[in-house]
């Protein structure tokens, strides 16, 4: 080959390793579909997609946009990092959740409690409220003998019957044994006669502080009817409240007293929410319903016999849907934080940490929260 050739080929040689080059270049920086998907959102040029779920007292939906402690909270912390919201609607709290696991949202406001099995599949940011269980029964409005004798059925009140009717038994072979001599014509001295006219006299003395037609005569009989005199006022007392603090309790929560008490019950969750894995471990049968609004329709219907749920929640929808036969019960159990979920491996989430850890420094977070849900210890 001259040297002519080689001369005339060169710039043929240049012109193709600048396409070459340039092809690879824009191939460097056109990124990947899983660069785009781990794209940092807060650098995208438009605003960061919210999801937000109408939740009681956390989240409500006033005319095209939500209101509630949540959307107050994100729009302090959209401030503070300098970053637009647009709201994304959806209808329940397993669609919020769903919405960050399928990357249709950035953000998801709402009660979610920061458990070991919400960190496995979502990110979440520091506590932002803490709160709790709570326990909501039908208050039952029964009356007249039929509820009178359920009550009197319970195994408090038939415990004390129980120690009454072994004390007049054995207090009456005594009464018997004193008086029996002495005084035959109240107590004969025949055995299954002479004990039954002791119970009587015990009986009649508890019951109406004495009988007529006996007396009792002998020094160690009277010690022992005077015992039975101050001791049937205890004994009348002690009936009276045990009966009376068990109608009022079936009367207002049934069997139900708290959650050592869900055991075997049929108890209404919101789905995918703490409270299903709380009624689990006590040994309840948790049905899961899309909203709290649904379980607490279910109660009302009798389908199931108790609803738990997330405290300031049930007790907003309780008291502000006119929800008169529904009463909540117990303290307040298996605390937890909830905070704002992320899509796993967000870059949002340390920017968001340190702005929640500035506004629980200068008080903000405890100024929304006294604002929508009260002030609390």
């Amino acid at each position: 080959m001259t040297h002519r050739t080689l001369h005339a080929r060169r710039p043929l040689v240049a012109a193709i390793a600048l396409t070459l080059g340039a092809a690879a270049a824009a191939a460097a920086a056109e990124p990947t579909p899983a660069a785009a998907e781990q794209r940092d959102p807060a650098a995208a040029s438009g605003p960061l997609r919210v999801a937000v779920a109408p939740l009681a007292s956390i989240v409500a939906w006033t005319g095209d946009r939500p209101t509630g402690a949540m959307i107050e909270v994100w729009a302090d912390l959209a401030k503070r990092l300098d970053v637009g919201s647009e709201f994304v609607r959806v209808n329940t709290f397993l669609d919020l959740m769903k919405a960050v696991q399928d990357h249709t949202a950035d953000v998801a406001l709402g009660p979610l409690a920061i458990t070991e099995e919400r960190e496995k599949v979502l990110d979440l940011t520091h506590p932002i409220f803490h709160s709790g269980m709570r326990i909501a029964v039908r208050q039952r409005n029964e009356g007249g003998f039929l509820s009178a004798i359920r009550s009197m059925l319970s195994w408090k009140l038939l415990g004390l019957v129980g120690i009454v009717i072994a004390a007049a038994l054995v207090s009456g072979h005594l009464l018997w044994w004193f008086e029996r001599r002495c005084n035959p014509r109240s107590f004969p001295p025949e055995y299954p006669r002479g004990v039954g006219e002791a119970m009587w006299w015990i009986a009649c003395t508890t019951i109406t502080g004495g009988c007529d037609d006996k007396h009792v005569d002998g020094p160690l009989g009277r010690i022992l009817a005077f015992a039975w005199m101050v001791g049937s006022i205890g004994l009348l007392a002690a009936f009276t409240s045990v009966l009376t603090a068990t109608m009022t309790a079936e009367q207002v929560s049934g069997q139900i007293h708290g959650p050592r008490d869900l055991a075997g019950r049929s108890v209404g969750c919101q789905a995918a929410s703490v409270a299903v894995g709380a009624v689990r471990q006590r040994g309840g049968i948790p049905q899961e319903y899309l909203t709290i609004y649904d379980a607490l329709d279910a109660l009302q219907m009798g389908m199931v016999e108790a609803v738990v749920g997330e405290a300031e929640t049930l007790m907003f929808v309780v008291t502000s849907s006119g929800r008169s036969d529904v009463r909540l019960i117990g303290p307040m159990f298996d605390s937890f934080d909830y905070g704002i979920a992320l899509q796993n491996g967000s870059p949002l989430r340390e920017g968001l940490n340190t702005a929640i850890l500035r506004m629980r420094e200068d008080g903000s977070l405890d100024r929304i929260r006294e604002k929508w849900l009260g002030k609390h210890d």
